[in-house]
């Protein structure tokens, strides 16, 4: 598949969802009993990866060697082949115990991001999506009383009082702000020395996420923002967040940190920004810029061009 616009990992997912089909239940079994139909094991969110770089996908008919309460999840087709998700963490207390860890191993899924086609990781990020909301979310809101899948695992309803769940999304606005030829990064308390990133956060009831970019890193920086410019989103499953990435222009570069927020954060001029990202030996020391499957990253790559 051609990549398209976004260039985002975990985006541009090959699947075609089907919303019709699904809710067919007829449907969904039929396809689970189909041969050609392949599936993606994760035990707590962490796909499994074989040979160190290949998505695990198995036939279908490894659905035997789960338990019936695993849950599984449908993803969607491609060239008329079903994909599935299905949680293996009931297959063992490690994931080293846990099924088909004898052909590969359980990757912790940020790990994976690296190594794994990004058409893969696509799919396998939607499997956590949904997987992980029906392991946090198995009870009912309303009325306490435990849920059914539907949909292939899109939604769930409540047998009690019928009340409809669906999988949230956490909307995020990510931001790199920018003042002439420098942007600010900053670091959250717990991150590893020298790691520095774009500034986000949640947005609010009754908010939009341009207004959310403001607030942020006002709140957090002290900065003020005029001009915030959407660039593109990325599906983020850890476990839910849809991130909104921008580019904004700062008043001024003086800082006023929320250090329970933000532990440290400074300016770096777009020369230096170009070097990190080529990794030129003349690049700060010290200094590391996100990963390449990260929005902060690919905000980055699109200011320093």
């Amino acid at each position: 598949m051609e990549i398209a616009a976004n260039p985002n990992w975990f985006a541009n997912n090959p699947l075609a969802r089907l919303n019709n089909e699904k809710d067919n239940e007829a449907f969904i079994r039929d396809r689970l009993a189909d041969a050609d139909s392949l599936m993606i094991p994760l035990w707590r969110g962490d796909p499994l990866v074989i040979g160190g770089k290949d998505a695990g996908f198995l036939s279908a008919a490894a659905r035997r060697e789960f338990p019936q309460s695993a849950t599984t999840v449908f993803l969607g087709l491609k060239d008329n082949r079903a994909y599935f998700g299905i949680d293996a963490s009931a297959t063992g207390q490690t994931p080293e115990a846990a099924a088909f860890s004898d052909i590969g191993q359980y990757m912790p899924l940020r790990e994976a991001a690296s190594v794994v086609s990004r058409e893969d990781l696509s799919i396998i990020g939607h499997a956590r999506w949904l997987i992980e909301w029906r392991r946090t979310h198995r009870f009912c809101s309303a009325c306490g009383h435990e849920t059914a899948l539907e949909l292939g695992g899109a939604k769930s309803q409540c047998p009690n009082c019928e009340a409809v769940h669906f999988p949230r999304s956490n909307p995020v606005a990510i931001v790199l702000a920018t003042h002439d030829d420098a942007c600010l990064l900053g670091r959250g308390p717990g991150w590893p020395p020298g790691f520095l990133s774009a500034l986000a956060g949640f947005i609010e009831a009754g908010e939009t996420p341009e207004e959310a970019a403001r607030r942020e890193i006002f709140e957090e920086a002290g900065v003020t923002l005029t001009d915030v410019r959407y660039q593109f989103s990325q599906p983020w499953p850890f476990p839910a967040s849809m991130m909104m990435g921008f580019i904004a222009d700062a008043t001024g570069r003086d800082l006023n940190l929320d250090t329970n927020e933000i532990e440290e954060a400074c300016w770096v001029a777009k020369s230096d920004i170009r070097l990190l990202l080529a990794k030129d030996e003349n690049a700060p020391e010290g200094i590391f810029v996100p990963p390449r499957f990260t929005i902060a990253r690919q905000l980055l790559e699109v200011w320093a061009r």
